[in-house]
């Protein structure tokens, strides 16, 4: 098994940040942190289920692409 690193760098030795924050600000809502806000509904999935959208019987896949 691989070894995990606590940091993380690029092949030239810059260190990376282990998520981006915009403008490097530090936010109170990490992500895996209490109270497990982030998402696009206030209520998150328990009250809308995720919208799955299909694109079928329109053409071969040639046209479609």
């Amino acid at each position: 098994m691989r070894d995990l690193k606590s940091r993380s760098e690029t092949d030239s030795g810059i260190e990376l940040e282990g998520f981006s924050r915009p403008n490097g600000e530090a936010h109170t809502e990490l992500p895996g942190d209490y109270p497990y806000t982030r998402g696009i509904q206030p209520t998150m999935y328990r009250g809308r289920l995720w919208t799955m959208r299909q694109y079928a019987g329109f053409g071969s896949a040639a046209e479609t692409n």
